[in-house]
């Protein structure tokens, strides 16, 4: 396989950047994700790519669902927070004030351009992102102009 080719096509793959969020017995879950699509009109559904050792995708693995906060497309310095595990403080995640989702209760974010709360439906364990698919039980957008783009950030996560 050509690698160069690979690694610069698949990093042409247009990614929005989000904050999934997740709580389970005690334990909460907030981090940057970008491998995400729409699958399924009826009904809606979500897959997303998780790191398998990840915090987050062992969250989400035992709760069996999560929060999917998108990010405004001026957010980046709130999507560079959650790129390492931080911990809950009151009602803050890394200094971003969240309360409970409606339905599901994980964390939401509402300085940013909305979110989707989601039930896991399957997890297909392959290579070392698992892909996550999920319907969508509720959503509610937000005050922010989103999404907030992985190319326009200078970042790149893929290839």
């Amino acid at each position: 396989m050509n690698e160069d080719a690979k690694k610069n096509l698949l990093r042409l793959v247009p990614h929005a950047l989000y904050v999934l969020t997740c709580r389970v017995d005690g334990k909460t879950a907030a981090s940057t994700v970008s491998w995400v699509t729409q699958a399924s009109f009826q009904p809606p559904l979500v897959a997303l790519g998780l790191k398998k050792d990840s915090f987050t995708f062992e969250t989400v693995r035992k709760a069996g669902s999560f929060a999917l906060n998108f990010l405004g497309k001026d957010q980046k310095d709130i999507a560079q927070k959650f790129f390492k595990h931080v911990e809950p403080e009151g009602h803050t995640i890394a200094g971003e004030t969240f309360q409970e989702g409606p339905l599901l209760k994980h964390p939401i974010f509402p300085r940013m351009a909305g979110f989707l709360e989601c039930k896991v439906l399957e997890v297909v364990d392959k290579g070392d992102h698992a892909v996550v698919v999920a319907q969508v039980l509720e959503a509610q957008t937000g005050a922010v102009e989103g999404p907030l783009l992985l190319s326009s950030t200078g970042w790149n996560y893929g290839g």
